[in-house]
């Protein structure tokens, strides 16, 4: 038996050197770090929960962009709890959605995204309650959980800062048990002509301070739907843009492109985001058969586009995606005209 006696602090040296034997930090999607819990929210029918199947599906199928947003491109385990909705209506959902889907696709979607059982519990009311949610999470063994909604599970008012706190305590202390990254969807009330924010939550300021990330999803005034990064804690948030969308008949969000937001109405900015997309196609074509990396792309369209990083990455991706650039190695791009011009 040691006769040494432990500490009851660190110094500022032995917490440095036990993070460098800490591995890196991950990002599942835009600024939500793995093993990390907080929100997708916004007002009904704005499009959260198919944002959130479509989000699912992506992981569970090892999808390497979701949204404009880089994945890791690992197919993950995935456990989407659906509080909200009868059963059948969200097969009949999913059924479509995945009819979108190569066969490959479909098999990794269909063995690695778990939904909780049919006779499920549709609220988490007591105890009991709670403890069925936990045991179904570490049975499920998934990396990702998804749960739709919070406001079935709790039992007093959300609006109470008291009640708000106590269940996001609740779900922070399952998501350090079980180890894994919880999204969870929460609703606000209609929004009108408002700008949305995360003071749109009832009991916000509860919901700020416990959560590690947000994200809103809406529709505005004028009937445009996007989605809008709120806060990161440990990322920055981009607030140059938001992403407007449309769904799909086969129930997919199709992501149309980034817009900003002004006023009580979002005005669309293509023309802006259509001539950086241009420089950049002309930028490698000009230097044709020569591979930059992601590094001194960004490097060089931050300067002389006047935009973030994660913007430059963003359009990147939707030019690979187009067939306009070509990204054969990861982090590394050159033009689509390499091989006409070397023939």
């Amino acid at each position: 038996m040691s006769n040494k006696k432990e500490k009851g602090f660190l110094s500022l040296g032995e917490m440095l050197k036990e993070k460098e034997t800490r591995p890196p930090t991950k990002f599942l999607f835009s600024g939500i770090k793995q093993n990390s819990m907080g929100l997708i929210f916004g007002p009904s029918k704005s499009g959260k929960t198919i944002f959130c199947e479509n989000l699912a599906m992506c992981i569970a199928m090892g999808a390497s962009e979701y949204f404009g947003y880089q994945l890791d491109g690992v197919p993950k385990r995935v456990l989407f709890v659906g509080l909200e909705e009868f059963w059948e209506n969200r097969a009949d959902r999913n059924g479509l959605q995945l009819k979108d889907l190569d066969d490959n696709q479909k098999q990794l979607v269909s063995d690695n995204l778990l939904i909780q059982p049919i006779d499920f519990i549709t609220k988490i009311n007591d105890e009991k309650d709670w403890e069925k949610l936990e045991k179904m999470i570490k049975d499920s063994k998934a990396e990702v959980v998804f749960i739709d909604s919070i406001t079935r599970m709790n039992s007093g008012k959300l609006e109470n800062s008291a009640d708000s706190e106590k269940l996001m305590q609740r779900l922070r202390d399952i998501c350090h048990r079980t180890k894994v990254t919880l999204i969870c969807v929460h609703h606000t009330p209609k929004m009108g002509d408002k700008i949305i924010d995360i003071d749109c939550i009832k009991g916000s300021s509860t919901f700020a301070q416990e959560s590690d990330f947000a994200i809103a999803v809406t529709k505005s005034f004028s009937g445009k739907r996007y989605v809008k990064e709120i806060f990161f804690r440990y990322a920055p948030v981009n607030n140059e843009f938001v992403k407007e969308f449309e769904i799909t008949d086969s129930v997919w969000l199709e992501y149309v492109g980034d817009i900003s937001e002004s006023g009580n109405s979002i005005k669309p900015d293509r023309r802006i985001k259509s001539e950086s997309r241009k420089a950049i196609v002309q930028y490698l074509d000009e230097n044709c058969c020569q591979t930059y990396k992601t590094s001194d792309l960004v490097n060089h369209f931050k300067q002389t586009l006047s935009i973030q990083d994660r913007q430059v990455q963003t359009y990147l991706s939707e030019l690979v995606l187009n067939n306009k650039i070509k990204n054969e190695k990861k982090g590394y791009y050159s033009s689509v005209n390499c091989e006409d011009n070397g023939k």
